[in-house]
């Protein structure tokens, strides 16, 4: 009986490495992919390292603060009106 667990064991330990080469070479795959990716290929152009792209939010004005643009432009407006009147 202790034999059958032996070779059992064996077997386990085969089929355990067989599979440990087997992701070795799709890691292996998997780099060059990556490191063609990123150093670019005749396919596919440079893309370069990931880099985080950061959202800006908008910034949002007030009311009163909108209201006080307004008059300032509508002030500029009627003084080039009444400058353009005066020629």
């Amino acid at each position: 009986m202790t034999e059958e667990r032996d070779v059992a064991f064996k077997d386990l330990i085969r089929g355990l490495r067989h599979t440990e080469q087997q992701l070795l070479k799709q890691l292996d795959s998997v780099r060059g992919a990556i490191s063609s990716l990123e150093m670019g290929s005749a396919v596919s152009p440079a893309i370069g390292p990931r880099r985080r792209i950061v959202v800006r939010r908008r910034r949002r004005l007030s009311a009163k603060a909108r209201a006080a643009i307004s008059r300032a432009q509508k002030a500029r407006w009627a003084k080039q009106k009444s400058a353009a009147a005066k020629r």
